[in-house]
């Protein structure tokens, strides 16, 4: 595989982030499937009220004839709109019914899609830990390489200050006093330079810490890689 393929090819982690793109699409297609659903079944009880509503009318209006003596004819029902909204009723009810049949079905839909993105949530989870894991194994790495390249500087240093000390006592012993001298400082004030220390600070940490918790978010939001 060349370089080319290798960057065209998903990560697990981009794998999950994309399964869980795709069912996040699905589960809001559902979701407003649904409320349409819920739409179509609520048109019965609209219908109930208009039948409620009717016969409220019906019955102010007898009320009224007959609080006034009952002269003239009573009032008649309206048999037309009793015929249309019983219509209405029945295509409602048949609706209703197919609608609430079909809520059931996507409401399971649902509930195995949330399922299914739990999951998911879980695996990309452990993914990005499996990153940040990877990423510590690198910084080790480097951190090692950088150890040995400091230690290898150090010896060069205290290899200088012993040779100067070596070779200052060997002037001294073969009667040159001052030339052994010469030596015997350089070493002593080569000794005194203290070597920088590679300890780090509470604030460093604290301040890597916050670096590691965006790297997480970044990692679990599909962000980053």
């Amino acid at each position: 595989m060349n370089a080319a393929q290798s960057k065209q090819t998903p990560s697990p982690l981009e794998r999950l982030h994309a399964d869980r793109a795709g069912l996040t699409g699905e589960l809001a297609s559902l979701q407003a499937s649904l409320a349409r659903l819920r739409e179509t079944a609520n048109a019965e009880a609209a219908v109930l009220r208009e039948i409620g509503e009717m016969g409220s009318a019906e019955i102010a209006a007898m009320t009224s004839w007959a609080s006034g003596g009952c002269v003239g004819d009573g009032p008649a029902p309206d048999l037309k709109q009793r015929r249309t909204l019983a219509e209405k009723l029945a295509a409602a009810a048949a609706a209703a019914t197919a609608a609430k049949a079909a809520g059931t079905e996507i409401d399971n839909q649902i509930g195995e899609i949330n399922s299914r993105l739990r999951a998911i949530s879980s695996q990309i989870e452990k993914a990005a830990l499996d990153a940040m894991q990877a990423d510590f194994s690198a910084l080790n790495d480097q951190h090692l390489a950088a150890t040995e390249a400091i230690r290898k500087l150090a010896a060069k240093m205290h290899g200088l200050c012993s040779y100067l000390s070596n070779e200052g006592r060997r002037l001294i012993d073969r009667g040159d006093l001052e030339a052994g001298k010469r030596y015997l400082a350089r070493a002593e004030a080569l000794t005194s330079i203290k070597l920088a220390s590679p300890g780090v600070t509470q604030g460093e940490i604290i301040e890597a810490a916050n670096d590691w918790s965006r790297r997480a978010a970044a990692l679990n939001k599909g962000l980053a890689t």
